[in-house]
């Protein structure tokens, strides 16, 4: 019997139950603890008293160098259609593997569970498989059950991104607590010994209980290491020089290959299986638990344990087993030949597999053990981890690995060679933020392949400088480095460089002004990716659509762009883009008021394992942007350190310039000369850029504390044109015209008192205390007496910012009750009530009764 998992137990009887019943969707169950705390007996617990009609599929993922690209799925090949199973064996394309197991899960005729053990040493295919399968579950009859190590997930794991990404109202998500004193002393008990010191030393984990129990009862062993070993120091020697040679192996071994090495191999298994140490599965030999294998290996003398490696690597090299097993066993025994020959063969299976992290640490093994290579073979060995760590966004490693193939290149006069390592270290700098370091690394780039003949890689240079500048304050050199790459890339009909630039070409010319032209070359490049299934372009063409919409203020087409978006990053898994698009669209959702769905949206996008460096800088940046407009303290030392110029940004978001924001906030800190300042400075430096939204914000924030815009070489804004004249009303009205209360607010501010308690209104319903605090100033400097007092403290405290009153509104709003039915349940007015509905569409910025239950997350009644 199993010791307090009963709650657990109970939860997994009903989900599988229910799954059986089919009046269940699709699912996932996620079972957390610490190492030996019981996950797997406890799903095994359960599958055992689940419904026999239950299809399971059952894999465990091992803890090797570099696992075998989808492990778990090779355990129950036997299962699988023949055509998938063949694409597993041979490493096939995900993508076929994907599909095949989706429709696999799909099967209406029998439920299934597809359980992952183990899951925190999945490779990265077998992760990318369960981030695909995660998302679609619901639309499936099955279940997918992972268990982990939590205490094994540092913040940089993998596994954490897959997590975040699963469908939360189809996840159960159960941890697993060591037992308590009571349930130690039960498992004593029932021993038939005595408990004490056992919880002490165990901290009631029951494997180490186990362990601990299943000693020799004369001492209390302090760790598991002691455990087993004193289990292990009562077998005969053949049975512990077996048991060694077992501990090297962190995936089952085959008894034949323990025969070749050791005698009588099968006794001294057996022998070993006996005293609860290994046990049997066919013809394979593991430890019962990992804990075990580790504690033996981990006392192994250094030499003896390179021995052991090496005499399994001989044993298996014969075999025919996946290459990397011998990669991990050649790289334990220090057989550098070995491994300089197998890894990156096993890197290409990898890369085949689309484990991409796994390719990248084999590569990274080869070059370990590259000491006396040609320095061409260890040219193309940086370069390829170059290109693999990328892809896992380790960009600093990507850095060492590309600059010392350059070297090596430049060494062996191989100037092509030398012009893409040197196009390579310019598009890292791009992924690092640091665009101006980009930029000579382009411009030797196109040096050396002007001097080849090379067409299409130096048109991939100068796409790529065109792009290292289109953060600068003008966009003219990335348009023209822009043309030079199409004059080259169009008579080559070349699909990739055509879309990668026509996105550059096409957002330069759009930043300056919204031209037609621009536009079309934008949405060319995006669907120049889409058909011919160029991921990346596409997810970056969706981006620079997004970021433009915010730049003209078209929010409308921006929710539009952004779930096509989003869509197609979640169908390809790319998570860096996706989490882009998630920062773009909180951003508009902050212009447009709807403030709450804003934080939702940047909290998930917090989650994405992709949140790295540059993102997690610009969701910091834009939830700061909306901590400031509430007025919340966290902020504060934020917004002092960017007014100040202490803090910066390493990429200055032109969809969001950071000067306009820097503004703001020392406007709301009440330091008007510190406005001024920012707002001159910057303006200076945009003059020549012909951005006139970002040209007339900085203008209007110079008007509004006192100062003299500049004249203006060029049109600028039209709701900045009208304020500047002191066409407040008219500015107000613009601004409202394009769905940006704040900025509407923000207009009537330079008004009369009948503008000013607009405002007020506005920024009220906002929940942008620090502008009404000014607004409530400004209406007692005029001498009127009766203004409004700010919203309640409960209503402060309201997600929505709503008043109790229009909460309960809003609850009868869900049951579709009508104005005359409401005002009966509240003893109201029906005029009344129609007041309390429209202060609540306008508060949360919606044009129905039905968008308003919705946007509050609330089901409606039917």
């Amino acid at each position: 019997m199993l010791l307090e998992r009963d709650p657990e137990l109970v939860v997994l009887g009903q989900r599988f139950a229910a799954l059986c019943a089919g009046n269940s969707s699709g699912g996932c169950v996620l079972l957390s603890g610490e190492a030996g705390v019981g996950k797997t007996t406890v799903l095994r617990a359960a599958a055992g008293r689940a419904d026999g009609r239950i299809d399971w599929l059952w894999g465990t993922c091992e803890p090797m160098l570099s696992p075998t690209p989808l492990g778990p799925l090779v355990d129950w090949l036997d299962r699988m259609p023949p055509a998938l199973a063949a694409a597993v064996r041979t490493g096939h394309h995900t993508a076929e593997v994907l599909s095949g197991v989706l429709s696999m899960l799909r099967d209406p005729t029998r439920p299934a569970v597809l359980v992952v053990d183990d899951a925190q040493w999945a490779d990265s295919a077998t992760l990318d498989l369960l981030r695909y399968l995660g998302r679609r579950i619901e639309s499936t009859r099955a279940l997918l059950v992972l268990s982990y190590r939590d205490d094994a997930l540092g913040a940089d794991h993998p596994l954490l991104g897959v997590l975040a990404g699963l469908p939360a109202r189809s996840c159960i998500r159960m941890g697993l607590a060591p037992l308590s004193r009571a349930g130690v002393a039960e498992m004593a008990r029932r021993a038939g010994r005595n408990a004490r010191g056992i919880y002490r030393a165990t901290q009631g984990n029951p494997y180490f209980v186990t362990e601990l129990l299943a000693g020799d009862g004369q001492t209390v062993p302090a760790s598991v290491r002691d455990a087993v070993w004193a289990r292990a120091a009562a077998l005969p020697d053949a049975a512990r020089e077996l048991l060694e040679l077992v501990s090297v192996s962190p995936v089952p071994i085959e008894l034949d290959v323990l025969e070749a090495v050791v005698e009588d191999a099968r006794a001294a298994a057996a022998c070993c299986a006996s005293a609860g140490l290994l046990q049997r599965d066919g013809e394979l030999l593991r430890f019962r638990h990992e804990l075990a294998r580790r504690a033996i290996e981990a006392a192994l003398e250094p030499g003896w344990a390179e021995s052991l490696h090496a005499a399994v690597f001989d044993a298996l090299g014969v075999r025919g087993v996946p290459v990397e097993r011998l990669v991990h066993h050649a790289a334990r025994a220090g057989l550098s030949g070995a491994v300089l020959a197998l890894a990156p063969e096993a890197a290409r299976d990898a890369v085949q597999a689309s484990a991409h992290r796994q390719a990248a640490l084999l590569y990274g093994l080869a070059l370990e053990h590259a000491q006396g290579v040609p320095p061409l073979v260890e040219a193309g060995l940086h370069v390829a981890h170059a290109e693999e760590c990328m892809l896992v966004n380790r960009v600093d490693d990507a850095m060492v690995s590309r600059r010392r193939s350059l070297a090596l290149h430049r060494l062996l006069g191989d100037r092509l060679a030398e012009g893409l390592d040197l196009r390579a270290l310019a598009r890292i700098e791009w992924y690092r933020g640091a665009p101006r370091a980009g930029q000579p690394y382009a411009q030797a780039a196109i040096e050396a392949l002007e001097q080849v003949d090379a067409p299409r890689e130096l048109a991939m240079a100068y796409a790529t400088m065109a792009q290292l500048h289109l953060l600068d304050p003008t966009s003219t050199l990335a348009f023209d480095w822009g043309l030079k790459a199409l004059a080259l890339f169009e008579p080559l009909h070349d699909a990739e460089g055509l879309a990668y630039t026509l996105n550059t070409v096409g957002t330069a010319q759009l930043r300056s002004k919204d031209e037609p032209i621009g536009r079309a070359r934008l949405h060319r490049s995006l669907e120049l990716a889409l058909a011919h299934g160029l991921e990346e372009h596409a997810a970056r063409a969706y981006t620079n659509l997004a970021a433009l919409c915010l730049v003209y203020r078209r929010h409308a087409e921006l929710e539009a762009i952004c779930a096509a978006g989003v869509s197609h990053c979640e169908a390809h898994d790319l998570d860096l883009y996706r989490c882009r698009l998630q920062i773009r669209l909180a951003y508009g959702l902050i212009e447009v008021g709807r403030w709450q769905e804003a934080e939702a949206l940047l909290q998930a996008a917090g989650e994405t394992a992709a949140v790295v460096g540059l993102e997690k800088e610009q969701a910091t940046h834009v939830q700061a942007f909306l901590d400031l407009r509430r007025g919340l303290e966290r902020a504060a030392s934020y917004w002092q350190d960017m007014v100040d110029g202490s803090r910066t940004l390493r990429v200055d978001p032109w969809y969001a310039p950071q000067a306009v924001a820097c503004c703001e906030a020392a406007w709301l800190q009440g330091d008007d000369v510190q406005v001024r300042h920012v707002a001159s400075t910057a303006l200076r430096a945009a003059a020549g850029s012909g951005e006139d939204w970002r040209i007339g914000q900085l203008a209007c924030w110079l008007h509004r504390c006192g100062g003299k815009p500049p004249a203006l070489a060029k049109s600028i804004a039209v709701p900045c044109v009208l304020e500047i004249k002191g066409q407040c009303r008219r500015a107000a009205e613009a601004w409202a015209a394009l769905g940006c209360r704040y900025e509407q607010g923000l207009a009537l501010l330079g008004g009369n008192a009948a503008e000013l308690r607009d405002a007020l209104a506005l920024f009220d319903a906002l929940g942008a205390a620090p502008a009404a605090r000014i607004a409530r100033r400004r209406l007692r400097a005029l001498g009127v007496r009766d203004v409004p007092r700010g919203p309640s403290h409960r209503t402060r405290n309201d997600l929505l910012g709503l008043t109790a009153r229009e909460r309960q509104v809003l609850e009868l709003l869900a049951l579709r009750l009508s104005n005359r039915d409401i005002a009966l349940r509240l003893h109201r007015s029906e005029r009344t009530v129609e007041n309390h509905v429209a202060a609540l569409l306008g508060k949360l910025g919606v044009a129905s009764r039905d968008e308003a239950v919705a946007r509050a997350g609330m089901p409606i009644q039917n």
